[in-house]
């Protein structure tokens, strides 16, 4: 099966002009902003100037409207991390606690997040944890409800750290007990007398760090340990999967590898745990290295995988008709991250395997001194993706990413997304003193007369950009580096009239 989706006979006579829907300004910018905060590393790596313009955006708008985008964020993205935030945020400028309470009272949902709130409400109050802090009685009597529905079963059921979090806001808050049990569950918890959940992790580390009469007595206690962790579950998806080729070195039976590799192509299992597809790639490589005779078995399995993890990378990209264009220079060979083997070269292509794979309609090719289509197999992707590292080059060393445009002109052929993969900037600037007909921007305004529905998106993996992610007149979007929650953020972005509509209903 072949991989280049030719949208030729696919072109419509329709022209027409997508109906924007009306959004209060400050709003939309609230929803935006926040979204794009998502891109970095963490919420609090936000450069300084994002970082105040957010928090003049949450005091800009309406206290209510602020809380019903919490209640979004929860409810229906379930992003609890990023509601977390803004409830805490919220509360440092609203001045009525007794609705920061009840919201609070809503978000929260179990016992076991009061600590992680608490975190960004000593952050956003300029406190370091495990200082003294003092909490509003009306939030403090709705954090002591959420306490109070915990139970001394549950609580055992935590691992050492999460109880020592539990205790640590069990000492901020002081909840007054609902009733005699909860009150001995408080002096349990504080006493730090009730037994920890031993984690399977916890239990192979402690028998690595042992010490053995012999090399060969500690490799038969690693194994079974390996095989208990594969045949109870009790190592989890993710883990599994990071830690296959251990696994594999260690010499585990046949009989544990196969019952391990139907784990990881079972499809409830691989989309449960949202692992990314491009650790899996990472693992694939680190199996390609290993003799073993299973080997073999497990990269089957993560093919599977791969597929059925598509989700966590493309996000919702609904059957669109799409073009992804890809820089396969040498340059483009760089890790994404430091000591990773998955590198900028590999993002268009798996993107545009994995949507290829889902039924899609995906034009790939390669961009250099040329355009050029480029077949990939759907039918196996991560041999497909391995295939493409002996194509580097091969299109030459420039970028010319107006092609990709004058392409689509000269087929008059309709698309709405067209993606450009490079590791460098190119929207309104023309490298290698091309001509004034080489200008992306321009080409791009005279496409968006034949398509006006259709949107350009500019990765610059290297992250010279001085912003994640630009949005620009005519549906440009620029983006800089990489983080694999873009898809999920753009898709919210070109639905957001809509959901600000939504948000705009919520009951609070």
């Amino acid at each position: 099966m072949k991989f280049i989706f030719s949208l030729k006979g696919r072109q419509t006579e329709d022209r027409y002009t997508p109906a924007k829907i009306w959004v209060p300004d400050h709003q939309w910018a609230l929803y935006s902003t926040l979204l794009s905060s998502t891109l970095h590393g963490s919420f609090y790596d936000l450069p300084a100037e994002q970082m105040d313009r957010l928090r003049e955006l949450i005091g800009e708008n309406d206290v209510h409207f602020v809380a019903r985008l919490v209640i979004h964020l929860r409810e229906q993205t379930d992003q609890r991390t990023l509601s977390f935030i803004l409830t805490a945020e919220l509360a440092r400028v609203c001045k009525d606690s007794a609705f920061i309470g009840q919201l609070v009272l809503r978000i929260i949902q179990r016992p076991d997040e009061i600590p992680e709130w608490l975190d960004h409400y000593t952050r956003v109050n300029g406190k370091k944890k495990g200082r003294a802090m003092s909490i509003p009685a009306p939030l403090r009597k709705s954090l002591a409800v959420i306490f109070n529905s915990l139970d001394e079963y549950r609580f055992a059921k935590f691992s050492k750290d999460e109880q020592a979090d539990m205790r640590y806001a069990l000492s901020i808050v002081r909840p007054k007990a609902a009733d005699k049990p909860r009150q001995l569950l408080f002096r349990k918890i504080m006493q730090d007398i009730i037994p920890a959940r031993s984690t399977w992790h916890a239990e192979w580390e402690a028998l690595r760090r042992k010490m053995y009469d012999s090399p060969e007595l500690r490799q038969s206690v690693l194994r079974d340990k390996w095989k208990e962790g594969v045949s109870s579950f009790r190592m989890g998806y993710a883990g599994l999967v990071e830690n296959l080729p251990a696994i594999l070195a260690a010499g585990v039976s046949g009989k544990v590898l196969k019952l391990a590799a139907e784990y990881l192509g079972n499809a409830a299992a691989a989309r449960g745990s949202r692992l990314s597809p491009l650790r899996i790639v990472e693992v694939y490589r680190d199996l390609k290295g290993m003799d073993q005779g299973g080997a073999p078995m497990l990269m089957e399995a993560l093919e599977k995988a791969i597929r059925h993890s598509a989700d966590a990378l493309t996000g919702e990209m609904d059957n669109s008709r799409t073009v992804i264009a890809m820089d396969i220079s040498p340059s483009m060979k760089h890790p994404l991250e430091e000591n990773s083997k998955v590198q900028r070269y590999d993002i268009a292509p798996l993107l545009a395997l994995l949507l290829g794979s889902k039924g899609d309609h995906v034009t790939a090719g390669v961009i250099g001194n040329t355009w050029r289509p480029a077949g990939l197999s759907a039918h196996r992707i991560l041999p497909a993706l391995e295939q493409m590292h002996q194509r580097a080059g091969e299109a030459g060393y420039a970028i010319n990413g107006h092609l990709v445009i004058q392409d689509l002109l000269r087929k008059r052929q309709i698309v709405d997304k067209v993606m450009i993969f490079t590791d460098c900037q190119l929207w309104d600037h023309r490298p290698f003193n091309q001509s004034a007909g080489s200008d992306l921007g321009r080409l791009w305004r005279l496409y968006r007369q034949l398509a006006p529905q259709a949107k350009l998106y500019l990765f610059d993996l290297a992250g010279y950009g001085r912003r994640r992610l630009e949005n620009l007149k005519d549906d440009v979007y620029l983006v800089s580096g990489w983080n694999e929650n873009i898809f999920h953020v753009l898709k919210a972005l070109d639905n957001g009239g809509s959901r600000i509509e939504a948000i705009a209903g919520i009951n609070i």
